[in-house]
């Protein structure tokens, strides 16, 4: 999955998975030590994350239904419970520096395009 913000015009991952099914969700990144530039994990639905047991910090972008960014949590850290935002319909994980290198705040319209 591609995701860009379509705000700016530029692409925060290139190489996005779907967190699908129950395990997939549970898991998330926990094992990995680190997201590579262009990576990225999606969930959908999700209105809340934690990087518990984790070892390093991710960008997150929390999403309406339709793509608008409620909140953006650059350098998330480890081991920390993010907030529940009742209005997110998708949350989105990426490396650290993601969210400024594209320049992306509240307010902006992101798109998760599927690649076939």
């Amino acid at each position: 999955m591609r995701i860009v913000d379509r705000t700016t015009g530029k692409e925060l991952a290139s190489r996005a998975v779907v967190a699908r099914g129950v395990l997939a969700r549970l898991l998330g990144l926990l094992g990995r030590s680190g997201l590579s530039p262009g990576e990225g994990m999606v969930f959908r639905p999700c209105k809340g994350i934690h990087t518990l047991g984790m070892r390093f910090p991710i960008d997150v972008l929390y999403l309406d239904g339709k793509g608008i960014v409620l909140k953006a949590l650059p350098g998330f850290p480890p081991m920390r419970l993010g907030p529940y935002l009742r209005r997110a319909q998708v949350v989105v994980e990426l490396p650290l520096g993601a969210i400024a290198g594209a320049g992306t705040a509240p307010g902006h319209r992101i798109e998760l395009e599927e690649r076939r």
